[in-house]
């Protein structure tokens, strides 16, 4: 089978996007690319910084000109930052040619995963209970529209690649397939 030009990884915070897409991309000998990443790089700063001087809006034109600057790309396991579906401009781009992942993953599980030793929260998470339930629920909707649901609870991030690779028709997801003649 041949592989889609582009994969693209979405889901809420802590779905384990840009663990599963580097395991994905050097499985199947693609690159990989976070949204994040190119953002911080633009913008010479953290997220949280972005967020804290420059505000969400800000931030999410950075967002859509990443997704932009990705357009073209092929050969690519791209890790969407979480709110990029949920902006109607970005929606295109995750569509054909693109094969689109949605990564599930419950709301506490999101919460436990995206917690760091420091104890540092995620801008949007640092909201309040009520508000990051609302959002969750709101790009749930999104998400389950836009990308092949594959369930990431209960499961290691090699365990989701495996399954997407699977979800793929590619024959290197079936375990043992290499050593088969």
């Amino acid at each position: 089978m041949t592989l889609p030009p582009r994969i693209a990884l979405i889901g809420f915070m802590g779905a384990g996007k840009t663990t599963v897409g580097r395991i994905l991309a050097r499985r199947l000998d693609y690159d990989f690319v976070d949204t994040d990443d190119i953002i911080v790089q633009r913008a010479g700063a953290p997220i949280a910084e972005i967020f804290r001087t420059r505000g969400e809006a800000a931030f999410r034109r950075l967002e859509t000109g990443a997704l932009l600057s990705l357009a073209g790309r092929t050969r690519a396991v791209i890790a969407a930052g979480g709110g990029a579906p949920a902006q109607e401009a970005n929606r295109q781009f995750f569509a054909y040619p693109a094969v689109t992942f949605h990564l599930r993953v419950s709301l506490p599980n999101a919460r436990g995963r995206t917690r760091n030793p420091r104890g540092d929260v995620r801008p949007l998470l640092s909201q309040g209970e009520e508000a990051v339930h609302r959002l969750y629920d709101a790009r749930l909707a999104i998400y389950e529209e836009l990308g092949q649901p594959v369930e990431t609870d209960d499961r290691t991030p090699a365990e989701v690649a495996e399954l997407i690779i699977r979800l793929l028709g590619d024959p290197r997801g079936n375990p043992g397939a290499e050593e088969k003649p």
